[in-house]
């Protein structure tokens, strides 16, 4: 019989998923990082090496080829670095980067279908993690980035931008050109299709009153 609850199965995805953003606090100030980059380019190595590892798990998910990741990664932090004297502060800046990360996968989506290869997804980029955490991490993101497959993709791209991105619910609305109940809405129903997707025993058992 199976003894998993519904709530401690929804904790454990939500774990999962937010793990797998491997990035630094939300509340993270790039105020003075960013005005050094713009004027000096060298100092964007250090933006680049704060947010790569999140903005490519982004980019990965949505494509689910490690190969176009890696080449649409590249061109999203090319582009962040070529407009960077574009960024007012407006906006926090890693809302900012997603923007241009959010706008080179649906480049890609417009110009080929986008192949599953998620054998390569355990390969990411290098970090300072421990190995055993790395392992666990990639086989995290190969399935959440299969069963991400499976659900409607407004929904996908909700909880790839809110979950992995670690976007807030305004610049993910902002980016989706929804309004934030609707990008709520989004995240609760895309949240239970992935939970269905990633623990159907539960979901099956509630069926049959199990």
């Amino acid at each position: 019989m199976n003894t998993s609850s519904p709530t401690t199965a929804s904790q454990s995805m939500l774990w999962l998923i937010a793990a797998l953003a491997d990035a630094p606090p939300l509340d993270v100030d790039d105020t003075a990082l960013v005005r050094q980059a713009q004027q000096d380019l060298q100092k964007f190595t250090e933006l680049y090496e704060r947010y790569v590892p999140r903005v490519y798990r982004y980019l990965l998910v949505r494509v689910g080829n490690m190969a176009d990741a890696q080449d649409l990664t590249s061109q999203t932090f090319i582009a962040a670095m070529e407009n960077l004297d574009k960024y007012k502060g407006q906006r926090p800046f890693l809302a900012w980067l997603f923007g241009i990360a959010h706008n080179k996968a649906a480049d890609y989506y417009r110009r080929s279908r986008p192949e599953t290869d998620l054998e390569e997804a355990e390969t990411v980029p290098d970090s300072d993690e421990h190995p055993d955490d790395l392992v666990d991490q990639r086989l995290s993101l190969e399935l959440v980035a299969r069963k991400l497959k499976t659900i409607a993709p407004d929904r996908a791209e909700a909880i790839s931008l809110r979950l992995i991105a670690g976007l807030e619910v305004a610049e993910v609305a902002r980016l989706m050109d929804r309004n934030e109940p609707a990008v709520r809405m989004l995240l609760h129903r895309g949240l239970r299709d992935l939970q269905a997707q990633l623990y159907p025993a539960v979901e099956n058992g509630l069926e049959d009153g199990s």
